[in-house]
């Protein structure tokens, strides 16, 4: 039992409970910004800190590139997200990173840095007051966002809740309890449209959500149509991504692509042997196989300091590519699955064997899909953002 008598007792709690708040980062990547999230990645990793999920679950916000002024309200609006305790770090590039991160733990767990933070936001940002608050309002986190071009593209901060754990198991020393749509879940999302004759586009649901539209879908029903926006600030996620989707039901009927935020510096790409690891890593992330994902994330560090070793590059292959359970998972799923496997061979090869993900097929991958795949098909092509314009 915990006995608090006074202020100075409750200081005491504060700072015990403090000392043993885990630091949990969202890393935000913005274009041109590659470099700096691989190296924020190694940091997390050499330090035993755990990636958050959302910003529900995260107290350390890492901006990892270059912002502008067209990207800086979405990250804005997800660290407006984030429940204190909380500290904003920015990584411009991949050398900044030990220097802005060093210095994390000791501000998370600073008592009057922290009071003083966390009054600061209720009186400028009206954050909710706890956790349990923070859930039920993080995944409508764009709906804060009053004009019409930012609440069409909405910060997308908010997933779902974490997979349980993937862990290797029976015949063939795999993940378990994988699930589709288990981290399909949009972040942001900020619905609009009215019907024919009534104002009804200026009602709002519960959470900010705007009414639905209404229209015709492929088989002549009227169903309600949802603007649904995804990106451009999500974990696992192209720099700067926007998907516009139109959605009926769970099916996405309309699709376009686009980035913003783009910046001179955009163009960072990784080699070949660590760029298909890095966008392995992403897809084995969503797709729920945290532990394939991280082993991934080692590979592509030892690339790019030339200590790669043939044997555990093909060991690691061949477990990706005998998983009955992965297969099982993205059979049908945009293409993923022929994707993955042309990654891996660019990867033993060590040569370009497939050719870069073609940016411009995505809406089209995405146009007729359910929407619980959306974020696995985005995953899979995982195009450089500095290729993508616009394409609907």
């Amino acid at each position: 039992m915990v006995r608090v008598a006074g202020r100075g007792a409750a200081v005491d709690l504060t700072s015990w409970l403090l000392r043993r708040t885990p630091v949990r980062p969202l890393i935000a990547a913005m274009p041109g910004g590659t470099w700096a999230r691989v190296a924020v990645e190694q940091f997390v990793r050499q330090n035993g800190w755990r990636l958050a999920l959302s910003p529900a679950e995260a107290n350390v916000l890492v901006v990892a590139g270059p912002t502008t002024a067209e990207i800086s309200p979405y990250v804005d609006q997800v660290w407006s997200s984030i429940p204190a305790p909380r500290v904003r770090v920015h990584v411009m590039d991949g050398t900044d990173a030990e220097r802005a991160l060093s210095s994390v733990a000791s501000t998370l767990h600073d008592v009057e840095l922290q009071r003083g933070e966390a009054q600061l936001a209720l009186r400028k940002e009206g954050l909710p007051q706890s956790r349990h608050d923070q859930h039920s309002s993080a995944h409508s986190c764009g709906a804060a966002m009053h004009d019409d071009h930012a609440s069409e593209m909405s910060c997308g901060g908010a997933m779902a809740d974490e997979h349980g754990g993937h862990e290797d198991h029976g015949e063939h020393e795999e993940h378990g309890g994988h699930q589709h749509g288990g981290r399909e879940e949009h972040g942001g999302s900020h619905q609009h449209g009215g019907h024919h004759g009534h104002d009804m586009s200026s009602m709002e649901l519960p959470g900010g959500l705007s009414m639905a539209d209404r229209g015709a879908d492929r088989d002549g029903l009227t169903l309600d149509q949802l603007h649904v926006p995804l990106g451009p600030v999500l974990p696992d996620w192209p720099e700067g991504l926007v998907v516009h989707t139109v959605l009926q039901g769970d099916v996405i009927q309309q699709a376009h692509v686009e980035v913003i935020g783009a910046s001179p510096a955009a163009h960072d790409r990784l080699p070949l042997v660590a760029r298909r690891l890095d966008s392995a890593a992403r897809l084995l992330s969503v797709a729920g196989w945290a532990d394939a994902a991280a082993q991934a994330r080692v590979l592509r560090d030892e690339a790019l300091t030339e200590r790669s070793n043939a044997n555990d590059l093909n060991r690691w292959a061949r477990r990706v590519r005998r998983s009955r359970l992965l297969r099982w998972s993205l059979r049908g799923i945009g293409g993923a699955l022929p994707r993955l496997h042309h990654w891996l061979d660019d990867i033993v090869a060590g040569r370009d064997t497939a050719g870069e993900p073609a940016a411009h097929e995505l809406a089209a991958l995405l146009t007729g899909a359910e929407f619980a795949a959306a974020r696995l098909i985005v995953a899979s092509v995982d195009p450089a953002t500095h290729e993508v314009t616009h394409h609907a």
